[in-house]
């Protein structure tokens, strides 16, 4: 907890400092913006209509190959969100079924339950501050039971974490606890060695799954909205945790079944044993710590299994800089799920030089898998570009073919009321949730076609575990990602007779070098094989131009811009706007047309609730049937109706007439 509460501390000083300094380069009058604190907008355009409700009325939700399919044979994709920690189990009922209908309008039809076990959270689902961690609290599961009932009500599948944060107790009843305590019981790691911790976990996923929730009839482990469950969160042993059970950690019985296993294990394998037990090093140990995992999660999946539930089950995540080493484990699960994280400035990142969240997430498409993005977001707080992230993410889900994007997250924080402003609780951001509308349709009705070639990384089993191939260090999987489909090929690995060697189809293009570069030198854009993506990584702007959606986002100015049904002139420094049709029909034929916009938005200081929006500048022009009118996201009357006119049938919308503005209908 003292960790924690150190972390927290840090962090609250880190946002002080970027608010007072992440704008002051670009503009010099954010003091004079408006402020806007995002409570109940009734202006909020509503995408409900994408959902079926309830959530599970298609029966469950299948793996085939690298899709998801409705038991009735239709696609299914998920646009998702993290519901975390206090908003778990601190919302008043009133607001669980409030945020749940605000989420659908919002264009989501996907939760994830996540730091439900967290002992940083009080109460989470032991409890408040329990002594022990093998009971679940009744009061705290009242909670989710709301969630669960609330979300599949409006048409929102849920994703159960099963392990996230929880801290084991001296009273759970685990051998040789004392050495786990070192670390604040936390049980990453150790859980691949100790029996009785896996028996804990086990006993935990059981009560959770057969538990009957009181407002659905149903075991959670029979309902159909319980789209999928995770084992455990960021918790592997070939890149992170491999290390504490080290023999030099001074956690002697679980270094002594580590060393145990890998001896065993290089014997059965004629592998050198002095190479296998080594974590840290990639080779032989990669090969040995992804059959320890295996070893793991075969039994928890059966365990899991044998509750009934029969819906998807990922082992754990890859995250944190992982290599392309820590997949095959994964693959025990029906669903790989990846971390993927950005940073501020990615729409100028030459692909040549620096990865992207999106290369992360490209990455860990596994050849015949369904990929999840459990976790994804813009990081460093308040990053002025934090908008263009879901639109980035929808368009190269919709282009790669992705199943499951979710945004960390939706709150982390009591959705009683706005809450306070921070990276992991976008609800109340008007930067962010400008654009989730637009990235949410943009992705669930595919506005933006598949990728048209498909390039598969093919590498050998000692290139695969011994060269630590990853985004950061691997120029093909970068430059790759953004142009065309990217998957990754498992090798046939003798001494995992468990993995299945996974092979893209005979279309695929391969790569066997990880280091060629697969973009020209002097080139300052990338752009999708389709044509309908394009980053122009010199100026900074993001472009969609597809039918049924266009978007810009990042720095309008420096020209005009141009796309098939729309052009805009700006010199905003950095926003985003989407023109999108809302009735299947292309822009210039729609009768229904939605618009997002966003500029800069600047967390309020001294702990007030809120934000400084920049107002949008500029003019937008729409080419689409003449007899439309403009209103508001809800349909009411623009403020302004000077905003909007028609001139020789094009749509002539005067941006700073829009003020802050965040969504139109022209209808």
């Amino acid at each position: 907890m003292l960790r924690f509460c150190l972390k927290l501390l840090a962090f609250a000083l880190t946002v002080a400092a970027l608010v007072n300094s992440a704008f002051a380069q670009s503009d010099q009058h954010s003091d004079a913006w408006p402020t806007d604190a995002l409570a109940d907008d009734p202006s909020n355009p509503d995408l409900s209509f994408l959902n079926h409700v309830p959530a599970g009325s298609r029966g469950r939700v299948r793996a085939v190959g690298p899709d998801l399919f409705f038991e009735d044979g239709s696609r299914a994709v998920f646009w998702g969100a993290n519901l975390q920690a206090y908003a778990l189990f601190r919302t008043r009922p009133d607001n669980i079924r409030r945020h749940a209908r605000r989420l659908a309008a919002l264009g989501f039809n996907l939760v994830r339950v996540h730091h439900h076990d967290s002992r940083w959270v009080r109460p989470n689902i032991f409890g408040d501050k329990a002594p022990a961690t093998t009971q679940i609290d009744q009061g705290a599961m009242a909670n989710l039971d709301l969630w669960v009932a609330a979300l599949k009500a409006e048409g929102i599948y849920v994703w159960l974490d099963l392990h996230v944060g929880r801290e084991m107790t001296a009273l759970d009843g685990i051998a040789d606890f004392e050495e786990i305590a070192k670390g604040e019981a936390d049980i990453r790691g150790f859980n691949y060695v100790s029996d009785t911790i896996r028996q804990r976990m086990a006993e935990f996923q059981r009560a959770y799954l057969e538990h009957v929730n009181p407002h659905t009839g149903m075991r959670y482990a029979d309902d159909p909205a319980i789209l999928a469950v995770l084992i455990t969160n960021e918790n592997d042993v070939t890149h992170h945790f491999g290390n504490a059970l080290l023999p030099n950690k001074g956690v002697p019985a679980h270094s002594a079944a580590y060393m145990a296993l890998a001896r065993d294990f290089a014997a059965d394998h004629d592998l050198p044993a002095r190479k296998t037990w080594k974590a840290w090093e990639f080779g032989p140990s990669k090969i040995f710590l992804n059959d320890l995992e295996k070893r793991f999660f075969e039994p928890m999946i059966a365990d899991i299994r044998a509750t009934g539930f029969d819906g998807l089950i990922a082992t754990t995540n890859t995250w944190g800089g992982n290599s392309v080493a820590a997949l095959p484990s994964l693959t025990l699960g029906s669903i790989i799920d990846v971390h993927a994280y950005g940073v501020p400035g990615e729409l100028r990142q030459n692909p040549r030089e620096a990865a992207s969240f999106i290369d992360w997430a490209a990455a860990a498409q596994v050849a015949g898998k369904p990929l999840s993005i459990s976790e994804w977001n813009i990081t460093r707080y308040p990053s002025e570009d934090r908008f263009a992230g879901p639109v980035r993410m929808a368009a190269s889900a919709a282009f790669q073919g992705w199943d499951a994007p979710m945004i960390y997250g939706y709150s982390q924080r009591p959705l009683n009321g706005p809450t306070a402003h921070g990276p992991w609780s976008v609800a109340y951001d008007p930067a962010v949730v400008a654009m989730l509308p637009a990235s949410a349709l943009l992705f669930r009705q595919g506005h933006v076609r598949p990728a048209q070639a498909t390039y598969a990384l093919r590498l050998t089993p000692s290139q695969f575990f011994g060269q630590g191939i990853r985004p950061k260090t691997a120029a093909a999987l970068r430059t790759i990602a953004e142009q065309s489909r990217l998957v990754v090929e498992l090798p046939a690995t003798p001494e995992l007779a468990w993995l299945s060697a996974l092979k893209a189809d005979r279309a695929a293009i391969p790569v066997t070098d990880p280091d060629a570069t697969f973009l020209d030198q002097g080139t300052g854009h990338i752009m999708s094989d389709t044509g309908q993506i394009r980053r122009d990584f010199r100026r900074g702007l993001y472009t969609v131009d597809s039918p049924n959606s266009q978007l810009a986002a990042g720095t309008l100015a420096g020209g005009r811009i141009d796309l098939s049904s729309i052009s805009l002139e700006s010199d905003m420094p950095m926003a985003a706007i989407a023109v999108q049709s809302l009735d299947g029909h292309a822009i210039a034929e729609s009768t229904r047309i939605m618009i997002s916009l966003t500029g800069r938005a600047i967390p309020l200081e001294d702990k007030a609730l809120g934000y400084r929006v920049e107002p949008m500048q500029g003019q937008l022009r729409i080419r689409a049937p003449k007899d439309l009118r403009l209103t508001d996201g809800s349909g009411a009357p623009l403020a302004d109706a000077g905003a909007h006119r028609i001139k020789d049938g094009v749509h002539i919308i005067e941006l700073s007439r829009l003020r802050t503005t965040r969504w139109l209908l022209l209808q």
